[in-house]
C-alpha cells in the first residue's frame, strides 16, 4: 500500500461503525512486534492525548473515523515498509499511486479501468502486484499475484488493504458499491476477525490459491461517472477513510456529462441515447424523462461539453482552429464556428485574442 490518505441505488456494505480501541490496538502491536514505535505512529497520526488513551491496555471506548483513519493509515505504511524489506524492493510511492488513479479514471468502462490497472502494475513492478482478470460466464475474477516471500502479518495487512482498495476504487469509479462473491487470500488469518471484518466487511476465504476478488461480470461494462476534479478529492484520504460510501447519489445528467468528458478525451464518438440507456439499464424513454426533469437534454450536454472542451484547446495557440473542431468532433471549422459563435458571442479567433493573448515578447 501507500501513503496518501445514483438515485435508486443503494449501498451494499453499511458504513463502518467508529474503531473500538482495541481494533486500533491490535495495530499497533502488529507495529511494535517488527520493532516499530507505537508512540511515534501515535504522534504522526495526530491523536489527541484522550484518544491515545484510549490505546492503553485495558483502555475502552471508540476513535473518531478521522482518528482511525490517521492511524490506520501510519500503521499500513509502516508495516508494508517492512515488508518491502524483506521482499528486498522499494514500497510503493504516494505518487506513484496518485499516478495510477489518474490513468485509470479516464477509462470508459470497469473493463478498461481493470485492464489499464494490469499495465500500469506491469510497468512498475514489484512496487504493484501483477492483476489478472479472468470471466467465466456471469462471474468475475480479479486476481491480485502477491510475490511475497514471507506471509506474515506485515505482507498481510499490505495485501488485504490492497484488495479492499482495489474494491473500493473501482466502485467509487462506477458510482456503485459492487457485490462481491468472495474474497481469497494466501494467507492464515493473521489479524482478529473483529479488525479484519472492520476493514473488509465482507467474509474472507483465507489459505486459497490466490488473492482474489470475485464480483458478478455485469459490473465490468459499467461506466466510468468520476471526474479528475473529484479524484483529487478522494486521493487525500484513499483508502483509509473507512466511512466514506461508494455509491453516487448524483443527478444522471452529471454522470452522463462525466462520460461524455472521457469519450471525448479519448477521442472515442459520443454515446447515442440508445447506448446510454443500456449502460444505465433503463429505457430509452426514461432517459429522456430523468434528463428532463433535471432541466437538461443529450444534445445539449454534448454541445456543452464539445464546447468546454474547445475552450481548453483554444488556450493552445499551437492548435489551429480546424484541428479544435476536428478533437471537439465537429464536421468542419464552419460548423464548430457557427456553435461557438451561438454559444459565446464570439468566433473561436475573437474567443482565443481575448481570454488567451500570446506571451510578450522579451
Amino acid at each position: 500500500m501507500t501513503k496518501g490518505i445514483t438515485p435508486n441505488k443503494h449501498l451494499s456494505r453499511p458504513v463502518p461503525p467508529a474503531a473500538s480501541a482495541a481494533i486500533a490496538r491490535e495495530l499497533l502491536l502488529k507495529v511494535k512486534d517488527i520493532s516499530g514505535d507505537p508512540q511515534s505512529i501515535l504522534a504522526q497520526a495526530g491523536l489527541t492525548q484522550a484518544a491515545a488513551a484510549l490505546l492503553r491496555p485495558g483502555g475502552q471506548g471508540t476513535l473518531s473515523h478521522a482518528e482511525f483513519a490517521r492511524l490506520y493509515a501510519h500503521c499500513t505504511w509502516e508495516l508494508d515498509a517492512c515488508a518491502s524489506r524483506q521482499e528486498g524492493r522499494k514500497p510503493l510511492s504516494k505518487q506513484e499511486f496518485d499516478l495510477f488513479c489518474h490513468c485509470v479514471i479516464s477509462c470508459r468502462t470497469l473493463r478498461g479501468v481493470i485492464e489499464r490497472t494490469a499495465a500500469f502494475n506491469d510497468m512498475i513492478f514489484p512496487r504493484m502486484g501483477r492483476v489478472t482478470l479472468r470471466v467465466n460466464g456471469a462471474g468475475a475474477v480479479l486476481q491480485m499475484a502477491s510475490q511475497r516471500k514471507i506471509f506474515n502479518a506485515c505482507a498481510y495487512l499490505s495485501d488485504l488493504t490492497g484488495l479492499s482498495s482495489y474494491h473500493r476504487l473501482f466502485g467509487w469509479l462506477i458510482g456503485e458499491d459492487i457485490e462481491l462473491l468472495g474474497i481469497d487470500m494466501q494467507y492464515p488469518p493473521l489479524l482478529s476477525v473483529r479488525t479484519r471484518s472492520h476493514l473488509m466487511p465482507h467474509p474472507i476465504n483465507h489459505r486459497a490459491a490466490e488473492n482474489a476478488l470475485r464480483f458478478p461480470a455485469h459490473y465490468l461494462e459499467r461506466p466510468v461517472m468520476r471526474g479528475h476534479a473529484e479524484l483529487e478529492q478522494l486521493l487525500r484520504y484513499f483508502p483509509f477513510d473507512l466511512e466514506s460510501p461508494q455509491s453516487k447519489d448524483s443527478p444522471l445528467s452529471e454522470r452522463i456529462s462525466q462520460i461524455l468528458e472521457t469519450a471525448l478525451t479519448s477521442g472515442d464518438p459520443l454515446p447515442t441515447a440508445e447506448r446510454l440507456a443500456r449502460q444505465f439499464s433503463i429505457s430509452l424513454a426514461t432517459l429522456k424523462r430523468r434528463l428532463g426533469e433535471e432541466g437538461a437534454s443529450l444534445s445539449g450536454l454534448k454541445t456543452e461539453r464539445r464546447l468546454e472542451l474547445a475552450q481548453r484547446l483554444l488556450s493552445d495557440r499551437r492548435l489551429a482552429i480546424s484541428e479544435i473542431a476536428r478533437r471537439s468532433q465537429y464536421s468542419d471549422a464552419g460548423a464548430f464556428g457557427r456553435a461557438f459563435h451561438q454559444w459565446t458571442g464570439h468566433s473561436p479567433y475573437r474567443w482565443r485574442s481575448l481570454n488567451c493573448p500570446p506571451p510578450r515578447q522579451t
